[in-house]
Formats: C-alpha cells, sequence, structure tokens
C-alpha cells in the first residue's frame, strides 16, 4: 500500500514557518500474503460518560475501512492471531492529520513499527504494517505520533497472541484456563481532552509534562464507582475449581498497584509477553507504564473477590486514584 503524499510533509507553527520535517512512506517493503488482516481507521470522538455524568472525548481506532471512521470502542477492538501467523495492519487515515499503528512489544523490521517521526506518519493516506508474532501472550498496539497525547486520548487496543494449540492455553506446554478477563488500567486528566492532535509538537509547551488524572478507568469504564463491579469481560463470574486468566495492562502513565481482596492470590506465567522461568503467586503486582502481566486464579472457595488498582503518585507514592472489579466464584 502507498501513503497518498506528497513528497514530504511539512509540520507549522501556530505563528506560521515550519518546524520539523516528516518523512515520505514508501511503499510497505517485503509484502507477502498474510494470514490474517486487520483493518485500522482514526475515530476522533468517542464519547466516554463517567459516572458523574461528565462525558470526556476520547480517540481509538476504528475496526474496518474508510478513512475516517467513526464508531471505535475506547480501548480500541483488539487483534488476535495465532503465534507465527503473518498479519497487516492497514492503517487508514481519510483526513488532514496524521497517525500510525506500533505493535508493542512485537518486535517487526522498522518500516512496520509505526514509531512516527523517526520513520513517518501516516497523512490522508493508508500504509500496511507487515508483523509476525513469534510468541503467545498479551500485547498491546498504539498510536507513535505525539505519543505523549495521543496514548492519553485512548489511541490503544489490546494484542492477544495464542498459541497453535488456541484460546484455553497460555504459550505451548504452558498453563491452560477455563476463562478470562481484560484488565487495561488508565488514567485520565480531562484537561488534556480539548488539545489538537499535534499540540506541543512544534516546541511550544502545551502541558504535556503535567498529568493531573481526573478520572481512573479499567477496560474503557469509569472504575471508580459499581460500574465494573460487574461488567462484561472486566468482572467475572467462574465455577469453583476452574481457571481464570487475567490479562492486566498497566495502559497509564502512572506506576499502579493492582490488589487481589479476600486472601485471594494469582499465579504470574507471562510478563510482557515472556513466560517467566520460576512462575510466582502474588497477593498484589506493582506495574509501571506499558508493563502487562498474565495472571492465572483458581480459587479455592467460593464468594466474590474485589480486585482494586491503585494509581500512584510518581514521587510520593500516594495514592491518585483507584479502579474496582470483581472474581465471582459459584
Amino acid at each position: 500500500m502507498f501513503n497518498l503524499l506528497k513528497k514530504h510533509k511539512l509540520m507549522s507553527t501556530n505563528g506560521g514557518g515550519t518546524c520539523y520535517v516528516y518523512p515520505d512512506a514508501p511503499a510497505t517493503p517485503g509484502l507477502v500474503t498474510a494470514d490474517i488482516t486487520f483493518s485500522r481507521t482514526i475515530d476522533m470522538n468517542i464519547p466516554l460518560t463517567m459516572d458523574n455524568g461528565t462525558v470526556v472525548n476520547m480517540w481509538g481506532f476504528a475496526d474496518g475501512g474508510g478513512g475516517m471512521g467513526g464508531g471505535a470502542t475506547y480501548p480500541s477492538a483488539p487483534m488476535r492471531l495465532t503465534q507465527g501467523q503473518i498479519a497487516h495492519t492497514t492503517l487508514d487515515v481519510g483526513m488532514m492529520w496524521m497517525h500510525t499503528v506500533h505493535h508493542h512489544g512485537i518486535e517487526p523490521a522498522h518500516t512496520s513499527d509505526g514509531v512516527g517521526h523517526i520513520t513517518w506518519d501516516v497523512y490522508n493516506g493508508t500504509y500496511t504494517y507487515q508483523w509476525k508474532p513469534s510468541h503467545a501472550g498479551t500485547f498491546f498496539y498504539h498510536c507513535h505520533t505525539n505519543t505523549v497525547l495521543h496514548a492519553e486520548m485512548g489511541m490503544y487496543g489490546a494484542i492477544i497472541v495464542d498459541p497453535p494449540e488456541g484460546p484455553g492455553t497460555l504459550f505451548s506446554g504452558g498453563p491452560t484456563y477455563n476463562a478470562e478477563v481484560f484488565w487495561v488500567v488508565d488514567e485520565i486528566d480531562s484537561s488534556w481532552h480539548t488539545l489538537a492532535w499535534n499540540a506541543g509538537t512544534c516546541g511550544g509547551d502545551v502541558g504535556l509534562n503535567d498529568l493531573n488524572p481526573d478520572y481512573f478507568v479499567i477496560s474503557g469504564i469509569d472504575g471508580s464507582g459499581n460500574s465494573a463491579m460487574s461488567a462484561p469481560n472486566i468482572a467475572a463470574t467462574i465455577q469453583l475449581g476452574q481457571k481464570l486468566l487475567a490479562r492486566y495492562i498497566c495502559a497509564g502513565y502512572y506506576p499502579q498497584l493492582l490488589r487481589f481482596g479476600g486472601g485471594l492470590t494469582g499465579t504470574i506465567y507471562q510478563s510482557d509477553g515472556r513466560p517467566l522461568p520460576n512462575p510466582v503467586t502474588v497477593s498484589q503486582i506493582r506495574a509501571s507504564a506499558a508493563e502487562r502481566y498474565d495472571i492465572i486464579f483458581q480459587p479455592t472457595q467460593t464468594g466474590t473477590y474485589l480486585i482494586e488498582t491503585d494509581i500512584l503518585d510518581w514521587i510520593t507514592g500516594a495514592v491518585l486514584g483507584t479502579t474496582r472489579t470483581s472474581i465471582t466464584v459459584v
């Protein structure tokens, strides 16, 4: 696929003139027939209603073609495929804005890595990223243009890589599970959500070094109240004796402390898409930005277990906010 651009893209400052040049995107080198294809467009109008009734505008990737999508969810639609498959992600940006897709943790060729500005950005056209996951586990994709802002605005989604055995096995030779949930925890500073897509890219100080979150979400739902306590794919109900896989992504910038209530413990089998040499059984996990953990729970008693994630101040460690969900065992 060709990015439909002129030779160079010049970014202008608010007062005119230019501040730097983005190189043009060539045709994707070495394209072969894909085993699976994902199509993504851009949606920069995703209303997210908080428990107090406030609506915060999010951005994301819509599943489908057509340039200026609409209909996206927050987080964006997941990509699920099998280890070893050749995948194509075609990004269609049908507008005068710039975006990319970076498949975090997959490690493709640099021409498919999606790091904007260092390589190129997709601008009013399309580009196809080619990648092949060599490890099963939990990964994610996100925009890598003006990354600090675009990630905060919600431009990310999960990547789930199943082993050849398929869903129900975490990785080849690894543990099995009966059900799975997704805990994607993030903080939101609503004051950022009125900024333009290129805010701060020409050297102006728009405050992207000063994040003051006022909402705390888990998998796209306000997690500070009861909304996520029974939400599908976040909260879980399993039978006694069954095993639950929680795919946890620290999607925010602040550190997080994931805590399991009621004496519940979980076993970490993978970190950042790689099996641990020795699985670790824990009652809490501390994580930093972009870390992922695959945790399997097998409760030994019936009941409802509270799952809480504290978002912590970088310096003081003070709790800025907490998300809550649950595991019910019957």
